[in-house]
């Protein structure tokens, strides 16, 4: 079994120390920090099946979400000293609506938005449509995501969303909703322009839309 299969298993196993010293092998033995990402992602999502099937509990899933944001910190400088996106200094502003405490898989996005270049305002968890208002006015954000897990949280999107429409500012941003239960009618409902329960699929998609792509 190589390093990389090694790394999964210590995630999975939640060895932090093996974890970190597997993640500083792996690059200097060559392998791609995106590809050092990609392992902490399945690893990460193996975690998140056995607290679905509850052979894992919450402690073991948020101890997991820390390693891979742990790790993708060790990872931070080779990830962005070729970062050569339009507009990485652009600010994306990021929050769990209103009624929802989950953070990892926000943490993750934010994790890897941060890697790619961006400048990320991380708002916390149970965000009002208010406080999303306020800190797009004053950072003057192209994008907003917000993320959720439980279904109470889509009427907190909506009226996120619906506030972001009172201020004046829903045309001049895009809004991108993330969390397990996302589809596209949650996006439809939510007033988005997007969805994702991907944190890789959430960072392409923003890059497209500041390149000017989407």
């Amino acid at each position: 079994m190589g390093l990389q299969d090694d790394l999964i298993n210590a995630v999975v196993e939640l060895d932090e120390e093996k974890s970190y010293k597997l993640v500083k092998d792996l690059i200097n033995g060559g392998t791609e920090p995106e590809n050092i990402i990609d392992l902490l992602r399945k690893a990460v999502e193996i975690v998140g099946d056995k607290f679905n099937k509850k052979e894992y509990f919450l402690t073991e899933l948020v101890m997991a979400g820390e390693i891979f944001t742990q790790a993708a910190i060790i990872l931070e400088p080779y990830l962005t000293k070729d970062a050569k996106n339009v507009g990485e200094k652009e600010t994306i502003v990021v929050g769990t609506v209103k009624g929802d405490v989950h953070d990892i898989g926000k943490n993750i996005f934010i994790t890897l938005l941060k890697s790619a270049g961006y400048n990320v305002i991380d708002l916390g968890v149970d965000i009002s449509p208010e406080v999303f208002v306020e800190k797009v006015k004053e950072t003057d954000a192209k994008i907003v995501a917000y993320s959720g897990l439980l279904t109470v949280a889509l009427e907190s999107m909506n009226a996120t969303t619906e506030a972001l429409k009172a201020a004046g500012l829903r045309d001049k941003v895009k809004i991108i909703i993330g969390g397990l239960p996302v589809d596209k009618l949650w996006m439809k409902k939510a007033g988005a322009d997007a969805f994702t329960d991907n944190a890789f699929e959430g960072v392409k998609i923003v890059t497209k839309w500041l390149r000017g792509e989407a």
